[in-house]
């Protein structure tokens, strides 16, 4: 299935460009782990983007109205893992449509199931320990990338997908399996392109498979695992699986308790988070 998804998207010569900040970002999260000052270079470069981490920045949500009037500041205020977050959002949702023609879902529906996918993976990162939560945010976050192609380049294999998923009840993915189209195949082959790391694009690629990501099993898992509860706990997006039960691989190494507690802090706070990150999506 794969090679043939690869095939028919070297094929295409109007695939989004890696975003330019983004890619800045990505290669140098040595730099920015301990560098405000690096951060604020890469951001202060685009006057797009500064311009709109300035308004979010200013929102009622951080309760700083007019009181963030540079990056330098922002940077302060929010922390430099806030506000790398909100540059990977912003940059990647430029990337691609603000909407879809598809009837099943919206790409504001995909966006905010991402964000609540990236704080569900944050919040079992600080409970394996020995993962990095910010970068399974990071992770969460275009996890789905591959999806936001589909409607352009795939679009009657997507009308199939969702058809046969609707018909027979089964999650969206199996539909796209049977068909031969991997979302998750789509944005491993983005990745590549965009020059992720192997882990990053591993992990996208086996999000829905975490057997198959080798030394990232882990990684995997967390994805998946979130995933799976964000569709279960919260509204909107919840077409992968559908009906089915929670599955926790052993890999992931939390018991029940700690997924139940995971899934408790999500229920209470997936919704303030969402309308923090719908100011990006506007």
């Amino acid at each position: 299935m794969g090679s043939l998804i690869t095939e028919r998207l070297k094929n295409i010569d109007e695939l989004p460009p890696a975003p330019k900040t983004l890619s800045e970002v990505l290669h140098r999260l040595d730099d920015i782990s301990t560098s405000a000052k690096t951060l604020e270079e890469i951001i202060t470069q685009d006057p797009v983007l500064t311009a709109k981490i300035l308004k979010i920045a200013n929102s009622p949500y951080y309760g700083l109205s007019g009181e963030v009037n540079s990056i330098s500041k922002a940077v302060v205020v929010l922390g430099i893992e806030e506000i790398r977050n909100l540059v990977i959002g912003l940059s990647v949702t430029s990337s691609f449509a603000s909407d879809f023609t598809i009837k099943a879902f919206s790409a504001n529906d995909l966006w905010l199931h991402s964000v609540g996918v990236g704080y569900c993976a944050k919040l079992l990162g600080e409970r394996c320990g020995d993962l990095d939560k910010d970068e399974l945010f990071t992770i969460g976050l275009i996890h789905d990338i591959g999806r936001f192609l589909m409607p352009i380049y795939f679009s009657e294999e997507l009308d199939e997908a969702i058809a046969l998923s609707e018909k027979e009840g089964i999650g969206l993915v199996d539909g796209e399996v049977r068909l031969g189209v991997s979302h998750a195949e789509i944005g491993a082959f983005l990745a590549t392109l965009w020059k992720f790391s192997d882990m990053v694009t591993t992990v996208i690629r086996y999000h829905h498979n975490p057997k198959g990501a080798g030394e990232y099993i882990r990684q995997a898992c967390v994805i998946y695992v979130a995933d799976q509860l964000v569709q279960k706990v919260g509204d909107g997006w919840d077409l992968d699986y559908r009906g089915g039960k929670l599955f926790v691989p052993k890999h992931l190494g939390l018991g029940a308790n700690e997924i139940k507690a995971v899934a408790r802090e999500l229920k209470a706070n997936i919704e303030k988070v969402r309308e923090s990150w719908n100011q990006i999506l506007d």
